[in-house]
C-alpha cells in the first residue's frame, strides 16, 4: 500500500470495525491506534512502513 493512502484512509479513522482477522487489516482501527500511539505518521514513509507492518502484527 502506497503510504500516502494509508495516511489519507487513516486520517479519515481506517475502517469502522475490526473483523479480527489472525494478521490484522490494513486499515483495522486497533492498527490506526497502534499508528498514532507511537507517532508513526509524523514519521518518513520508510519508517512508516515498519511501523506498520509491526503493528499488524498480533
Amino acid at each position: 500500500m502506497d503510504m500516502a493512502k494509508l495516511r489519507r484512509k487513516a486520517a479519515n479513522g481506517g475502517k469502522k470495525k475490526c473483523c479480527r482477522s489472525r494478521q490484522r487489516c490494513k486499515l483495522c482501527p486497533v492498527v490506526v491506534k497502534r499508528l498514532e500511539k507511537a507517532r508513526a505518521f509524523d514519521l518518513d514513509d520508510v519508517a512508516l512502513e515498519k511501523a506498520w507492518v509491526k503493528a499488524r502484527i498480533r
